[in-house]
């Protein structure tokens, strides 16, 4: 098969979506032919579910899978989702020949390369885009990941830095902590900076337990904060905040001078409390580095597709190899 006529899938799995895209390769860019979302859970296996994507005929020559959980030799155990992925075995059945299995947030640093502008909204502009770009994202959990390399030969790592202990930076964050001891053992940033983390910060400013079942979800606190409730706005608030000091502490830790990026589904719904002050305050106020993280750019991606475009990418790179 020539190689305008290449085709190659890539997927995205969440534990509630599965975003997939089937393209055509054309030199060093890819075309959709065809792009669906699914519900994850509606499958009992991710070969049904790319079964049920792939129509009759339509025989991939390469595909990317990106995927919520550590890549150990090609084998994923998903974090939500009871689903065991084997690559080779995957590639049997579906009789893929090149087919990859990436860390989800692997996957999203493949993507930053492709993003327009209009699909990012700055915090800081930063003095240099070159380097070493730095991604963190909140949603049903906090994911980082690191995109090093050259645009021909980009080098994406994946991390599991949101499982890194919480560090308070002032009185109140000193409180939030002992608040949190109460009912966990350990501490983690995933557990403030994620969906439920912000139910958390909620019982925080309303003293209920942090464990609470009936504690109100994101959604809702969002609403909350739009009809004056006072706790609600004070945790979309402190939440901005603990995120800016994360990508902080990201930036100091990969020295991320071509920018550090925050995706996910949480950030892009709650822009005017990140175009806070305070936000830029907690990323850059880490004495005495203040003026290197001045100069590191800081970003909001709108693009929900990141993860799935950068799989995709993968996706062309392999097909193209061989």
């Amino acid at each position: 098969m020539s190689e305008a006529r290449m085709i190659i899938l890539a997927a995205d799995i969440g534990g509630t979506q599965a975003r997939l895209l089937l393209a055509e390769a054309q030199g060093s860019q890819w075309q959709p032919v065809r792009q669906a979302v699914l519900p994850s859970q509606a499958f009992a296996s991710l070969q049904e579910l790319l079964a049920q994507f792939l129509e009759p005929g339509e025989q991939p020559n390469s595909a990317c899978l990106a995927l919520a959980g550590p890549v150990h030799q090609q084998q994923v155990q998903l974090t939500n989702l009871p689903w065991q992925v084997d690559a080779g075995e995957l590639s049997r059945q579906l009789h893929i020949p090149h087919l990859q299995l990436i860390n989800d947030f692997a996957a999203q640093a493949h993507g930053l390369p492709l993003l327009p502008d209009s699909a990012l909204t700055t915090l800081q502009a930063g003095t240099s885009r070159l380097g070493t770009r730095a991604l963190l994202g909140a949603g049903t959990g906090l994911g980082m990941a690191l995109l090093g390399g050259t645009a021909q030969h980009p080098l994406a790592l994946a991390s599991q830095g949101g499982h890194a202990d919480f560090a308070p930076a002032d009185e109140q964050q000193i409180e939030l902590l002992q608040f949190l001891r109460r009912h966990y053992r350990r501490v983690s940033l995933e557990l403030l900076l994620c969906g439920r983390g912000l139910s958390r910060l909620y019982a925080f400013f309303t003293a209920q337990a942090a464990d609470h079942p009936q504690l109100p979800d994101a959604r809702q606190i969002s609403r909350l904060a739009e009809q004056g409730d006072d706790a609600a706005r004070q945790s979309l608030e402190l939440f901005a905040r603990l995120l800016g000091s994360a990508a902080g502490n990201l930036a100091l830790t990969s020295l991320a001078e071509g920018g550090v990026y925050i995706s996910g589904g949480i950030a892009p719904k709650m822009l005017p409390y990140l175009q806070q002050p305070a936000v830029l305050q907690a990323f850059a106020d880490k004495p005495p580095m203040q003026a290197l993280l001045s100069g590191i750019g800081l970003h909001v991606v709108r693009d929900e597709l990141l993860g799935l475009h950068g799989a995709a990418q993968v996706a062309l790179q392999l097909a193209r190899r061989h």
